[in-house]
């Protein structure tokens, strides 16, 4: 194949244009799309002439092919950083596996020992390399992924495991508090260190830098922890969605009862039960879908909440509304 570009005009601006040549090999390699205009010019063996042996279908070969379920997932199956994609596949014996790939090279590894499937993962924000992630026993490992010599390296940094007894659950999820960055942070990963668990009727709270300042090794069984962890409950139906606020002092949990709550949290101090600060029915009781504080992290003010406002959505997302935390009043449904 052979490509070239030349400026095109439209709407009197100056565009760069691509032209990929075709030369009737099937084993040639892709092309790399790099213009909004893209001209494909078949190869001199299509002409209506020629005796070359050929087809007139578009030819596909998948590189790789992982047949999830058709169902719908609460969790999510795949998470991407700015250096790792990160998805949730099915083993041999139906055993969870998360593969990992790097965006730079083509290196891959393996991240086993869940129990059931995964049901939910994430990285603790674009730029960092911490992967969390809830398997439907409710055991939480978060991995510290590295790249040395374009080798992955995944080393455990957290991993809480749940008695064997614990039922399995699909609907369970992972959460991670929203990152701020200031300029004079240097380390990304120590500012992630807040995330929270869905389970059922309940969530969970952790510290990970508590848990990583008392324990040395890992697996910790959760029913030995102590400190790190706050258990919020406060809900009739399943707890479906959660969002942290920046600072780390409130989570908002949505429930299948139509109601999403306000809890204060603050891990340090040992709380037994977090307090409710509001409730709101936002969709008329229908269930919730959607969660989201969406203030402007980097210009906060100082006389407001830091999660000051919300976005809801019921019906799997076909109605949106915008809320104000001040005034308890919806801005605008979409």
């Amino acid at each position: 194949m052979a490509e070239s570009t030349r400026p095109i005009s439209t709407d009197g601006s100056i565009q760069e244009s691509q032209r990929i040549c075709l030369t009737g090999d099937d084993g040639s390699t892709c092309i790399p799309i790099t213009s909004n205009n893209v001209e494909i010019v078949a190869s001199q063996d299509s002409g209506i002439n020629s005796k070359a042996r050929g087809s007139n279908k578009v030819k596909i070969q998948p590189v790789a092919k992982y047949d999830w379920e058709h169902k719908y997932y609460y969790g999510r199956l795949i998470a991407v950083s700015n250096s790792f994609l990160a998805y949730a596949i099915r083993g041999a014996n139906n055993h969870a596996m998360i593969r990992v790939l790097s965006l730079d090279f083509s290196e891959r590894s393996l991240l086993k020992g869940f129990t059931g499937a995964v049901t939910d993962l994430a990285f603790a924000h674009l730029d960092s390399s911490l992967l969390g992630c809830v398997d439907e026993a409710g055991n939480l490992v978060v991995w510290q992924l590295t790249l040395t010599g374009s080798k992955i390296l995944d080393q455990i940094v957290v991993h809480i495991q749940r008695p064997e007894d614990t039922p399995l659950n699909s609907h369970r999820r992972l959460i991670w508090c929203p990152f701020i960055m200031d300029e004079s942070d240097e380390n990304q990963d120590d500012i992630s260190q807040t995330l929270a668990l869905l389970h059922e009727d309940m969530a969970e709270v952790w510290d990970l830098e508590v848990l990583r300042a008392n324990n040395s090794s890992w697996p910790v069984d959760a029913t030995e922890l102590k400190e790190g962890l706050i258990t919020v409950k406060g809900h009739t139906q399943r707890v479906s969605e959660g969002a942290l606020s920046p600072d780390g002092t409130v989570l908002a949990t949505a429930s299948h009862d139509g109601y999403i709550k306000f809890w204060q949290i603050y891990i340090e101090g040992g709380q037994d039960m977090p307090r409710c600060l509001h409730e709101l029915r936002p969709h008329g009781g229908r269930p919730l879908s959607c969660l989201l504080f969406c203030d402007n992290h980097k210009r906060q003010d100082p006389e407001v909440p830091f999660w000051r406002f919300l976005i809801t959505g019921a019906d799997q997302n076909q109605e949106l509304k915008m809320w104000c935390t001040v005034s308890w009043t919806c801005l605008q449904t979409i």
